[in-house]
């Protein structure tokens, strides 16, 4: 009778210790899980499809600059803006349909990127991440990003990051050989 009690007594120790660590455990995992570092993404081809669309692209100045040039005979200068305005177009096509940096085109709205990292709540924005630890939660700030180059309806839809997912970036080499069908 003493040796069962004996066990019984052991054995419940071993069962509170099991029930004490598994507490443990799903504490830890619990205050892992709310210690979960976020970081924000974006698809680069939102961000060129908003810029294109925005006050930041001087597109339009260039064309008024490229008309006045040749109005003037001022022949080397409406060659020089029409060059410009082909390797603009295709810049712009490797960013809007491609997998291409757009730092450039958050240049102009950078100091902007730390109120958005505030409101969304990550720690920091990045164009991509090719690993994610346990530890780390990926939201996609695309949408948040495009609000900033004050989109028209349009543009947003095109930008719809639900939509994009779907859509693949197209191989720079496809955009490269049909530039001059987009």
């Amino acid at each position: 009778m003493k040796r069962t009690g004996i066990i019984l007594t052991v054995c419940a120790g071993i069962l509170s210790g099991m029930a004490i660590m598994g507490q443990s455990k799903h504490a830890a995992a619990d205050e892992t899980q709310s210690k979960k570092i976020r970081i924000g993404i974006y698809d680069n081809r939102a961000i060129a499809i908003a810029w294109a669309s925005s006050k930041y692209n001087p597109v339009g100045e260039k064309m008024e600059e490229m008309k006045k040039a040749e109005a003037d005979g001022d022949t080397k200068k409406a060659e020089e803006l029409k060059a410009w305005g082909k390797s603009h177009q295709r810049k712009l096509h490797r960013q809007g349909f491609g997998r291409v940096p757009v730092d450039d085109l958050l240049a102009p709205v950078k100091d902007r990127l730390p109120e958005v990292a505030k409101r969304v709540g990550v720690v920091a924005i990045v164009w991509q991440s090719d690993f994610v630890g346990e530890n780390v939660e990926v939201i996609d700030v695309s949408g948040e990003l495009v609000k900033l180059f004050d989109p028209s309806e349009k543009v947003l839809r095109w930008t719809n990051p639900e939509d994009l997912k779907k859509n693949p970036p197209l191989d720079l080499e496809f955009i490269e050989t049909h530039q001059d069908d987009m």
